[in-house]
């Protein structure tokens, strides 16, 4: 795979990690009184990342960028 594809990915897979960590701690601390739809927020931006991300996958399969390997 390609640097230039390489970086992306990563941070992709970076920002999903903040969103999915993001929900949980609105979750714990959230105590019900205040903005209730933070955690909602948080998990939809992480689902739409992660759709991103798949997409960007499939594309770059289809458009001979990314290549499968073998297992060695």
């Amino acid at each position: 795979m390609d640097l230039m594809l390489k970086i992306p990915v990563i941070l992709l897979l970076a920002f999903i990690l903040f969103s999915l960590f993001e929900g949980m701690y609105y979750l714990a601390k959230d105590d019900g009184k205040d903005d209730k739809t933070r955690v909602v927020r948080a998990l939809t931006v992480r689902i739409v990342l992660s759709l991103v991300l798949f997409s960007i996958l499939i594309g770059g399969y289809f458009l001979g960028w990314i290549e499968p390997h073998g297992v060695t």
